[in-house]
């Protein structure tokens, strides 16, 4: 009895406060259709070109790079990490990225963002990896005092966009810190 007059005061100081309860709600879908390997690959140099932002305007393209490139650095993915313009094969490793949907949900509907990276060995045109990451996310809230759902802004796609890029640079660090296969 004691029990449920504490949860009634607690109600009815919520509603007297103007209390508010909050939540996220994300789906994020990951996967890797191509792997063959970046073992060892951490000694070595990538050029990164922009992302091809297809009906999105281009300097999303190239934000995504410039961040992919600082991700890549902070993790200590790769030896040399330079970020171009042009498309330059002199390099061992190639990524290209690909943004294909970016959504800003505002407060009715979530943000969504959908990525595609792909590392290509400049030595024989081969994609070594290629990663497909998508995201969607979005704030729910519920008010106590008025008893009714309360409509949250979703955040920015660049955000998205940022934590998807931070993810796939960490996996991308761990599998070239893999020690390089020995031929015999």
């Amino acid at each position: 009895m004691k029990g449920l007059i504490s949860i009634a005061l607690i109600l009815v100081a919520c509603m007297l406060t103007g209390c508010a309860f909050a939540r996220p709600y994300m789906e994020f879908k990951d996967s890797t259709p191509i792997d063959w390997g970046l073992k060892g690959a951490f000694d070595k140099a990538i050029i990164i070109a922009p992302f091809d932002s297809h009906q999105y305007d281009k300097k999303w393209g190239v934000y995504a790079a410039k961040r992919m490139k600082e991700y890549l650095l902070e993790e200590r993915a790769f030896q040399r990490v330079i970020f171009s313009e042009e498309e330059k094969r002199f390099m061992p490793l190639l990524l290209k990225g690909e943004i294909t949907y970016m959504w800003y949900g505002g407060s009715y509907t979530p943000s969504k963002v959908n990525v595609t990276i792909r590392i290509i060995d400049a030595s024989d045109g081969q994609t070594r990896f290629l990663r497909k990451s998508s995201i969607s996310y979005e704030r729910k809230g519920y008010s106590v005092s008025w008893l009714n759902r309360m409509y949250l802004s979703s955040p920015a796609p660049e955000e998205l966009l940022n934590g998807i890029l931070k993810h796939i640079a960490e996996d991308i660090a761990k599998r070239t810190r893999l020690p390089a296969k020995q031929s015999p």
